[in-house]
């Protein structure tokens, strides 16, 4: 690989470098090549990433849609943020009109278009290396449904699964569902979909608005059940990647009977965090975290406000400490201390903007 250069050092030196390099590097020579294409540099390069992002903090990844065309955009979280990005070509030429984020785990992005239908396009994507894979159809369902998804990894095999809850539609005016729902799950060492043997819980992910965190090898889902009398009762439903079963957190009191679409579920640092997103009429917002996985106790309010007269739906997260939102068709960033708002100038549908850490990695799909 090199006269002067022992391979160990070598190796050690490009697990640092970041993945454009790395990809240009790819054509210095057929050594090289295979070696930064190697299964084993991949995941050594992987973990030499995960453990730089703890010290150094994450990008923010940014989709939004702008004239029905979605745009993803890598951010840094810095004093330039939002004067400054790379935008990722997206790779998919599919006559649909929205592709939502499924989920991220480990530099790849999974996507789903079309999720009414039986002609459900799913894709894992690694934005990075410009690669992607489509996956096959899963089994047409019968009738009128709606699916949600899930992505994550396996902690013991490492191998990215896809989940889909399937509910079948029993009255389309109301989005009745026939409960409980039907489950699959996609294994990418298996390129095959199959059903699971676990019990499903009769409860109902919210429609159209649902979204997903994958935190200590589960996916979680802000779900809602039909409460005796009326009303509904809010919960967080989880699937466990390595028992393929699921499991349920409460919420805080004061988000467990707050209007399903008001909510949505976000990793944050290395816990669960779920964002209340106010009515429109008063812009309230707050985000509660929970500081001990899996303790319905920990969980705690991190912020709240009320910005009057300006609706705006809670995103994410900034490593100083404020919160970005999608405020009058922009991408804005609060800062709690000043209770100031300040808009970066990246414009998009506020329903469809899309915000999380990301980071840069070579995994391969």
């Amino acid at each position: 690989m090199s006269d002067y250069i022992p391979d160990e050092l070598l190796i050690e030196i490009l697990a640092r470098l970041p993945v454009a390099s790395l990809l240009r590097f790819q054509s210095v020579c057929k050594s090289w090549y295979s070696l930064i294409t190697n299964p084993g540099f991949v995941t050594k390069h992987l973990i030499q990433s995960i453990a730089d992002g703890k010290r150094n903090g994450d990008k923010l990844l940014v989709r939004l849609y702008d004239i029905n065309k979605a745009r993803y955009l890598l951010l840094n979280d810095d004093d330039k943020f939002g004067g400054e990005y790379l935008e990722f070509e997206f790779p998919f030429k599919i006559p649909v009109a929205y592709f939502r984020v499924v989920g991220r785990c480990n530099g790849l992005l999974c996507v789903a278009g079309d999720y009414f239908t039986d002609k459900a396009q799913i894709m894992i994507w690694n934005p990075s290396t410009r690669k992607s894979v489509t996956l096959p159809m899963a089994p047409k369902p019968q009738g009128p449904h709606m699916c949600v998804y899930g992505f994550g990894s396996h902690p013991t095999t490492h191998e990215y699964e896809v989940i889909r809850i399937q509910y079948e539609i029993i009255e389309m005016g109301e989005y009745e569902f026939k409960l409980p729902p039907k489950v699959e799950i996609y294994t990418r060492g298996t390129r095959s979909w199959r059903g699971i043997s676990s019990a499903v819980p009769s409860y109902r992910i919210v429609n159209y608005m649902w979204c997903q965190a994958f935190v200590d090898g589960a996916v979680h889902w802000v779900a809602y059940e039909t409460c005796v009398g009326g009303g509904v009762r809010n919960l967080i439903m989880l699937f466990n990647m390595a028992s393929e079963t699921f499991c349920e957190f409460k919420l805080p009191p004061t988000l467990a009977y707050q209007p399903p679409p008001s909510l949505s579920i976000k990793k944050f640092g290395q816990s669960l965090a779920v964002l209340c997103s106010g009515p429109r009429d008063a812009g309230g917002c707050c985000i509660w975290v929970m500081k001990e996985y899996g303790v319905a106790e920990s969980w705690t309010k991190l912020f709240s406000s009320n910005l009057l007269g300006m609706p705006n739906k809670t995103l994410g997260f900034r490593r100083n400490g404020e919160i970005l939102l999608a405020s009058d068709n922009s991408l804005a960033s609060y800062a709690p201390g000043t209770n100031t708002l300040a808009t970066t100038g990246i414009r998009g549908s506020s329903l469809a903007f899309y915000v999380d850490p990301f980071m840069q990695t070579l995994v391969l799909v």
